[in-house]
């Protein structure tokens, strides 16, 4: 295991998380003419520190489970040993119709580490090729799974959070249209465009 892909992972799914949550949380527009109207010029900056801190909560929020498939992928090829998802699934607080979906989740990303983080190269689009061999249909394969586990994991949890909000719905489909729309873009950047 190269610890230096560990850290390629971590840092580009950062960059991920980042440029998804471009896509699902607003970013407050500043106007010339609020700075001459000082209270709506307030009101700017407290939009926007209600933006910072969502867009944290979201960062840290998505990071979660990657950093726990990580994690496991990395303990389980240390300990030689097969990855063991569902214990870290039965850790979490859901109810026992979700464990399942979340269980599988965590599955799909961890044996993605799992290549990732035995494959050569030194950046992430190069370890990218190493571990599915440019095969780009291999790392398709891979997506569609993973948009498969993560939409079927919100089906499972969205009657649980619609009570909270009548929002849940309409971010739910940002964020799974975004994450979607950007890993289909990352097959075209690994693997170049299909001729």
């Amino acid at each position: 295991m190269d610890m230096n892909n560990k850290e390629l992972i971590l840092k580009h799914e950062k960059k991920f998380a980042a440029i998804l949550a471009s896509h699902v949380l607003m970013k407050p527009k500043l106007s010339a003419w609020m700075i001459f109207i000082p209270f709506i010029f307030i009101f700017y900056f407290q939009d926007f520190s209600k933006y910072k801190k969502q867009r944290k909560e979201f960062l840290e929020n998505w990071l979660l489970s990657i950093k726990k498939a990580l994690n496991e992928a990395c303990e389980a090829m240390e300990e030689k040993r097969k990855i063991d998802t569902q214990r870290i699934a039965n850790q979490a607080n859901l109810k026992a119709g979700v464990i399942g979906k979340y269980d599988r989740l965590l599955e799909v990303m961890a044996n993605h580490y799992s290549l990732l983080l035995n494959a050569k190269g030194d950046t992430y689009d190069a370890i990218v090729r190493s571990a599915y061999r440019n095969r780009r249909g291999e790392f398709l394969f891979f997506i569609n799974q993973l948009i498969d586990a993560e939409k079927s994991l919100n089906k499972a949890l969205a009657p649980q959070l619609r009570k909270t909000s009548e929002d849940v719905m309409s971010t739910i489909k940002k964020i799974e249209k975004g994450s979607g729309k950007l890993r289909r873009q990352e097959v075209n950047t690994f693997f170049g465009p299909v001729k």
